[in-house]
């Protein structure tokens, strides 16, 4: 078994003081079914955000702001293209509720919500470490999740593995290497943003990883946080 690692390249801390903490889940089971354990607890923290937060605050939430102005400094318009964390928290704010996508998708939204974190989860028997965060290479062409074609510019911040593109960091993670419901290992991501503390980031990394155990079963065996 390869030890994850993961390296942010030199260029990438110059210009952001950004922090990634992982964490590989084995043995996971995906499941179709409706789990009404899920459903409890989504309509649990639903109601919790809904008790904690207004529609017209939400921007000036400080880990939101703390997104919107890393997205300023990216380049990239957060009132068009909003962090996760904020879309699923105007979701549930405006009665529309989280999306239902699997168990393992739907335990990282719920981490994001209750941590305002932006998480990815990807399946593991198709990374090949170390792990690397840099800047995209102008042209580089990459399939997101949804066929989703986009070339890159060179100024996008992106996660690879060893030979490919994980996620464009804003933008989202790429098709292949996508968890699904043949999924047995998990690669979790969670990114951190300047301004975030360690703490922060290994703090959504075990709700997350406890929520992903809770819905679809498996085990951590090992977790770090890279700054």
């Amino acid at each position: 078994m390869r030890r994850m690692h993961l390296i942010i390249e030199d260029a990438v801390r110059e210009k952001f003081e950004i922090s990634v903490g992982i964490a590989e889940i084995r043995g996971v089971r995906q499941r179709q079914t409706e789990s009404s354990e899920i459903s409890r607890e989504i309509r649990g923290v639903e109601k919790e955000i809904k008790s904690k937060y207004r529609i017209d605050e939400v921007k000036e939430i400080r880990t939101i702001r703390l997104q919107r102005d890393f997205f300023w400094r990216m380049g990239v318009d957060p009132t068009k293209v909003r962090p996760a964390s904020e879309a699923l928290l105007r979701r549930i704010l405006l009665n529309k509720g989280l999306p239902r996508v699997s168990p393992i998708v739907d335990a990282y939204n719920l981490a994001s919500v209750r941590t305002l974190l932006t998480f990815s989860a990807f399946d593991l028997e198709r990374i090949d470490p170390p792990l690397s965060v840099r800047f995209s290479r102008a042209r580089e062409e990459v399939n997101l999740i949804g066929n989703r074609e986009k070339e890159l510019t060179g100024k996008e911040i992106v996660l690879t593995d060893s030979d490919k593109i994980l996620c464009v960091y804003v933008h989202g993670d790429v098709e292949e290497t996508k968890v699904t419901d043949s999924t047995k290992d998990v690669l979790l991501v969670a990114y951190g943003i300047p301004g975030m503390s360690k703490e922060e980031i290994e703090e959504g990394v075990i709700t997350a990883s406890n929520y992903v155990k809770r819905f679809a079963g498996g085990e951590v065996v090992m977790g770090d946080v890279y700054m």
